[in-house]
């Protein structure tokens, strides 16, 4: 059987370790500046392991300042204070209605409170066998202690979660918050003394020994942890036969036991029996007698707190060692009833664990599937986040990449703007010159027409006045042919025509064609009287320049109207002009 009292100092201590670990940190919200004073003092003192030096007169005065307030909260502390307070010489009996009053003052707005409360307890519900509701109110403090970043608070948790396991027979369970119990510890590089202490819990032999030294070694305030380590190397010795050593282990306990908690009772209780048990394998009896005797007075007042059963059967050894076999008889009868009381009780407990084991393992697989359902939704939700994310993206990408194309075609179409601008002014420039060019070349056309004319006419002239002279026998009649004949051949030369139409041809090309094909039956003196036309050569001159007469120029005129389609009243100058 394990050894009884294990749990008992363990949960003393942890319920009495100090609050406020990083820089002693007071999480209260102040309410009353008075009180939050004498609060503050005990929490330092809670800090530095002085909790048994705290004065009655101070708890009193909480209450009285909260009562004279008539503030619910004030109280609540108040109660919280005073539980926390006589938790080392109190049963869980005594200390579970000062918080379940505590409790119910308690406003939810204060939710740390509520919390510190709840984790005291859920320890003292622990110690009653009361584990589901210590599991369930242990839960609900983690959310709280994480909020205000309490990591040394967390930690003290989590261990009472180790040790709620390990009551239920769950030790399995029990690993994963010792973990995170370290974990916490290291946050606020918190000594890692509890975390040893318990691994030795998991330990077998040399290691458990080595893990209670280093959870020794590594102490330094935390005496109630000392001090049960202490204890616990003590009895590995004893268990070994090396008394001595459990001896030296054990005297160091005492001096522990001495400096930090002399006087109280439960830890006085816990040192008497593991001193006994080292005095018995010292064979020191009659010593162990007496303090047997004083201790059995001592723990009849601690009945609650299991210690009697391990009394009478150390009574029942060491009297019978001294030859006193009433009295050994007396104290076997009595460990055996206690004995049997204890295993009824054992027994009894088995189905509360059982059942709290059971409901545990079903609130944590439901803890797990409502942790999976959220990590699911987690990865739907970023899975969600992220494809918007890419469609933002994607959309900010198409829209930058139409914007630059937006901008690239504005400036596109600004140089193809400007450059049709210039392209148009210098086809407007190009125009210009070229009409200049033709006007220039018209100009030029019409004036070696109009010197053809004037030439005909001139050689028309010296033709009519050599054949008047020739009338008078002025000039011989030979000589007169001779002129004749060559101002003929220069009336009806063919090349000047020739030239005349490829020089018109360049200034108007297609000019020709186009009257070819607005009527086949036109000749060539209709072209050549078309091209006079279009140049602007009035009839007269261009009777002249074909040695003919106007009427026969008006006829020919009249005949050209004919082959072209003019109807009456249309103009032949503006339709050919057209063209």
């Amino acid at each position: 059987m394990k050894r009884f009292y294990v749990k008992y100092i363990f949960l003393i201590v942890l319920l009495i370790l100090p609050l406020y670990a990083k820089g002693q940190k007071y999480n209260f919200m102040p309410i009353d500046k008075e009180f939050d004073s004498i609060a503050s003092k005990l929490c330092r003192m809670d800090f530095e392991n002085n909790r048994v030096k705290i004065e009655i007169k101070d708890l009193d005065k909480l209450y009285k300042i909260a009562e004279e307030k008539g503030n619910k909260q004030l109280k609540a502390r108040a109660l919280f204070w005073k539980a926390r307070t006589i938790q080392m010489n109190a049963s869980a009996q005594q200390c579970i209605p000062l918080l379940e009053q505590a409790k119910k003052l308690c406003s939810i707005n204060y939710d740390y409170d509520m919390a510190c409360i709840n984790y005291q307890l859920a320890g003292n519900y622990e110690r009653y066998g009361r584990y589901l509701e210590a599991y369930n109110l242990l839960k609900s403090t983690i959310p709280v202690f994480q909020k205000y970043e309490d990591h040394y608070f967390l930690g003290n948790v989590y261990l009472l979660f180790v040790q709620l396991y390990l009551d239920i027979n769950d030790p399995e369970n029990a690993k994963s918050p010792l973990m995170l119990a370290g974990k916490e510890y290291e946050k606020v590089k918190f000594p890692l003394n509890r975390i040893y202490f318990f691994q030795a819990y998991f330990a077998e032999g040399e290691k458990k020994l080595q893990l209670y030294k280093k959870s020794v070694e590594s102490g330094k305030k935390d005496w109630g942890m000392t001090f049960q380590a202490l204890t616990n190397i003590s009895m590995l010795f004893l268990e070994k036969n090396q008394i001595d050593s459990a001896a030296i282990y054990d005297n160091h306990a005492l001096s522990i036991l001495e400096k930090n908690a002399y006087g109280n009772l439960i830890f006085t209780t816990l040192y008497n029996i593991n001193h006994i048990k080292v005095l018995y394998a010292q064979k020191k009896y009659s010593e162990a007698l007496t303090l047997l005797h004083e201790q059995e007075k001592i723990t009849e007042m601690l009945k609650g707190e299991q210690f009697l059963t391990e009394i009478y059967e150390m009574l029942w050894k060491v009297s019978d060692k001294l030859g006193k076999k009433d009295e050994a008889y007396k104290y076997l009868e009595k460990y055996m009833n206690e004995y049997k009381a204890r295993e009824t009780e054992i027994r009894n407990q088995d189905l509360p664990k059982a059942k709290a084991r059971e409901a545990i393992a079903r609130s944590n697989d439901r803890i797990n599937l409502l942790e999976k359902d959220a990590e699911l939704n987690r990865t739907l939700m970023y899975v969600m986040i992220l494809s918007i994310i890419i469609l933002i993206l994607v959309a900010v990408s198409v829209f930058v990449y139409l914007y630059q194309r937006y901008k690239i075609r504005k400036i596109e179409n600004r140089e193809l703007r400007n450059s049709l601008q210039q392209e148009s002014l210098i086809y407007s420039i190009n125009r210009q010159n070229f009409e200049r060019d033709i006007k220039q070349k018209d100009c030029e056309i019409s004036s070696s027409t109009l010197l053809l004319a004037n030439k005909n006419e001139v050689l028309q002239q010296i033709s009519d006045i050599t054949k008047r002279y020739s009338e008078q026998n002025l000039i011989p009649t030979e000589y007169v042919k001779q002129i004749n004949s060559v101002i003929g051949d220069s009336l009806k030369n063919d090349d000047e025509w020739s030239r005349f139409k490829l020089h018109f041809d360049s200034v108007h090309p297609g000019f020709f064609v186009k009257l070819k094909e607005i009527s086949a039956e036109l000749t060539e003196n209709d072209l050549r009287l078309c091209a006079y036309v279009r140049i602007g050569i009035r009839a007269k001159q261009i009777a002249g320049m074909l040695s003919v007469s106007p009427d026969s120029v008006n006829s020919n005129r009249y005949r050209l109207r004919k082959k072209l389609g003019l109807q009456h009243g249309e103009s032949l100058d503006d339709f050919i002009r057209k063209i």
